[in-house]
């Protein structure tokens, strides 16, 4: 089966090659999406074997992960792992696991399916309780970690999701769309570094940002239905 790691960025020089290094021991191959960087992660990213799509502008998680989706029609097995270092490429076996067994279609990697870690800031542990139970009560779903980046889907997956949302809202909209699409949804536990989170975005309000998003897109969906 042909499989490809999509890997949306912003200014991820640093990390870019190791993730994608690590990422093709267990994908045939890598694209990275770089969403306006000002920095060198295009030239990186192709030094080291990826494919890479570039916005003139940074446009949003969202936008990133639309047009790479768009590129990847032909593969059996996407993943998705953010570019900044926090997941571990070394995880991907356990991701595509149940989408080559066939027992799912969108496996959601989660820090959070055994409890919170001892060093999870506290503000994150209430912040993602917050959006999860919200993204779960809007989806009929359960999940424990609705904002994870870190997730592989089926080919069937693919095609399933609107990506109206440009920015991190994204995570929790394509899990409605799952949900809506009846596609098989699993989790399987990863690992996180927190010491390396470049996100410029205040904690608390891209939470709120988030949770309003969420709240929206209910709205959205039951209307249409």
């Amino acid at each position: 089966m042909k499989s490809i790691v999509l890997i949306p960025a912003f200014n991820e020089e640093v990390a870019i090659g190791s993730i994608i290094d690590k990422s093709l021991k267990y994908v045939d191959d890598a694209l990275v999406i770089d969403d306006g960087s000002s920095d060198n992660t295009s030239k990186i990213a192709i030094s080291h074997g990826a494919k890479v799509i570039t916005n003139k502008t940074n446009q949003g998680k969202g936008v990133a992960l639309k047009k790479g989706f768009n590129a990847v029609r032909d593969y059996d097995v996407v993943v998705t792992i953010d570019g900044d270092g926090q997941h571990n490429p070394d995880e991907i076996p356990a991701i595509i696991k149940p989408i080559l067994d066939g027992t799912a279609d969108l496996v959601n990697g989660s820090r959070y399916l055994d409890g919170f870690e001892e060093n999870t800031p506290a503000y994150r542990r209430v912040g993602q309780r917050v959006l999860d139970i919200a993204t779960n009560i809007s989806c009929g779903i359960h999940v424990t970690d609705s904002q994870s980046g870190f997730r592989a889907f089926s080919k069937k997956a693919v095609g399933c999701f609107r990506f109206r949302d440009t920015g991190f809202g994204i995570e929790s909209e394509m899990l409605a769309d799952a949900a809506d699409n009846n596609l098989k949804i699993l989790e399987v536990p990863i690992t996180v570094r927190y010491d390396v989170d470049g996100s410029t975005k205040n904690p608390v309000s891209h939470g709120v940002g988030v949770l309003l998003k969420i709240i929206k897109d209910k709205f959205i969906r039951t209307f249409k239905k």
